[in-house]
């Protein structure tokens, strides 16, 4: 049996029920104006804790650099240790500047294993700015 959530408070919600009942959210209107990335970025507070998971790794290989705040404040907020390292490992998989500033924030977690982890990829990051360079042209 298949379980629908609202996109938007992430209540368990019938599979044609719109609005939702509990925030008043159109469900069709949001998912069908909302990008990959944005449902991914959304599927990362997601209640089930598989998915979560997954929409941080697959913004990583996207290498969507839109998704690095919303990586970095799951990765600082969220009490699963493993989805902080999904995070950590999504910013590290895009560069850049502000991921790079991301991670390292992390490297002083008190949870150690996101820190270690956090100090471990921190030294991947190489020369960004030298990578972006390339990128551009």
């Amino acid at each position: 049996m298949t379980t629908f959530f609202c996109p938007s408070c992430w209540a368990e919600i019938g599979e044609h029920e719109d609005p939702c009942p509990r925030c008043g959210c159109r469900v069709a209107e949001r998912l069908e104006g909302a990008s990959y990335t944005e449902r991914l970025i959304a599927a990362l507070s997601h209640p089930e804790p598989e998915t979560p998971l997954r929409a941080a790794t697959i913004l990583g290989m996207r290498r969507d650099r839109a998704a690095v705040p919303h990586l970095i404040r799951k990765a600082e907020n969220t009490p699963d240790i493993y989805l902080a390292m999904a995070c950590l490992e999504a910013l590290a998989r895009i560069g850049g500047p502000a991921a790079r500033e991301g991670v390292r924030a992390r490297c002083g977690d008190p949870r150690v294993l996101v820190s270690r982890r956090a100090q471990e990829l921190l030294g991947g990051f190489g020369n960004d700015e030298a990578q972006d360079s390339d990128e551009a042209g």
